[in-house]
């Protein structure tokens, strides 16, 4: 599987232990997921075939995680951070074979380059700096790249860059190793939840599917052709910004519109006028539409640039997801079939118990580290 060689070289960069490449059967894998709403830790492994959680706990975030930016040097905020995983580790028990960090897509800059052939070796490094130094906005000699390889075309290749502030990444490994053990693994939310959700894609070789991963601060979109990673891009639009919009609407505090937005109904169970008089989705149409609009221009992108004529499906998830009938609004309004992640990927508690689609749709990346570290046979090697 593609994607798990490209894991594996993250793994070489970012840490340590050559996590996807071992051939043991069914590992169980402790996932710990810095989130900007939520701290999470989750563990779990897949039995015959099914990811199946034996355990989950999650803590509210700092409040400042909703406005940090990870484009900065964040060490004067580890305090309160390593106090929350604390708060999650204290009574959290469970025996694991990897130890994965998950992080917000928005931790990294994340580019697609377009190149007209694979660069060598040497010439990597070069490549990399003349593509990205200058979407950087801290000096290049800052920041920790790992790169590779997602789709060959007749033009060329596509290549993905990650940039992430060294100093950053140091901080969350030292702090998680100081607090468990050292890290097997560290990546982004997005490259996690594509691991969980790959099968689905590559038994659909010639479709066109997006994959919209609608976080707190963040919405980041993935297009696939079949198996081949072909697009992507964030939006800085989240979940934050539908809160922000409830509690300014309302007169609330963002906590009360927090809960507000989780209980109450926004979008309507079918694509129709009446949708503009519900009340409580006028309060959050304009974001809504910005990120559908910005959504849109990426397809149209994509359209472009590979000849294409439409997305075939839509798969979101991450917390905005869990808007009751967005997926059919949103569908409405691109005129795209859309299902939540839930829908695809179905999760077993250690009683046998389905895990509940809400908890799914906000811990897919996790999922992904528990599909990826519990391979049954060694993939690569196949």
């Amino acid at each position: 599987m593609f994607l798990k060689r490209f894991l594996a070289k993250l793994t070489n960069l970012f840490n340590k232990n050559d996590y996807f490449s071992e051939s043991e059967s069914n590992g169980s894998v402790f996932v710990i997921d810095i989130g900007s709403t939520f701290m999470k830790v989750m563990a779990g492994r897949r039995e015959d075939g099914v990811l199946v959680v034996s355990n989950y706990n999650k803590v509210a975030a700092p409040s400042f995680m909703n406005k940090t930016s990870y484009l900065e040097d964040i060490q004067n905020d580890m305090a309160a951070i390593k106090t929350k995983l604390e708060i999650l580790l204290e009574n959290f028990a469970a025996e694991s074979d990897y130890l994965v960090i998950c992080l917000p897509d928005n931790f990294s800059i994340i580019k697609l380059l377009s190149l007209e052939k694979t660069p060598a070796e040497n010439e990597l490094e070069d490549v990399i700096r003349e593509n990205i130094e200058g979407d950087l906005p801290q000096p290049y000699d800052l920041w920790e790249f790992t790169a590779d390889i997602v789709d060959r075309t007749e033009n060329g290749i596509n290549m993905i860059v990650l940039a992430s502030l060294r100093r950053n990444l140091e901080n969350v490994i030292d702090m998680v190793t100081d607090g468990l053990a050292e890290p097997d693994y560290v990546s982004c939310s997005s490259f996690l939840a594509h691991e969980v959700l790959y099968p689905y894609i590559e038994s659909m070789p010639n479709s066109n599917i997006a994959i919209i991963n609608m976080a707190n601060t963040v919405t980041s979109v993935s297009i696939f052709k079949g198996s081949h990673l072909r697009f992507m891009q964030n939006i800085y639009i989240g979940g934050y910004n539908f809160t922000l919009d409830i509690a300014n609407a309302m007169q609330i505090s963002t906590t009360e519109a927090e809960t507000f937005k989780k209980n109450e109904l926004f979008f309507l169970p079918e694509y129709a006028p009446q949708q503009e008089k519900v009340k409580n989705y006028l309060a959050v149409k304009s974001t809504f539409m910005e990120l559908a609009r910005g959504i849109f221009y990426f397809f149209e992108s994509y359209f472009t640039k590979y000849f294409e004529e439409k997305i075939d499906e839509i798969i979101i998830y991450g917390g905005g997801a869990n808007f009751k009938n967005i997926e059919v609004t949103l569908g409405g309004m691109l005129n795209i079939p859309v299902k939540k992640a839930s829908a695809v990927i179905k999760v077993k508690n250690a009683d046998g118990t389905n895990l509940d689609e809400d908890t799914v749709n906000v811990t897919l990346p996790m999922l992904g580290a528990i599909s990826g570290g519990s391979e049954e046979e060694d993939e690569d090697k196949a």
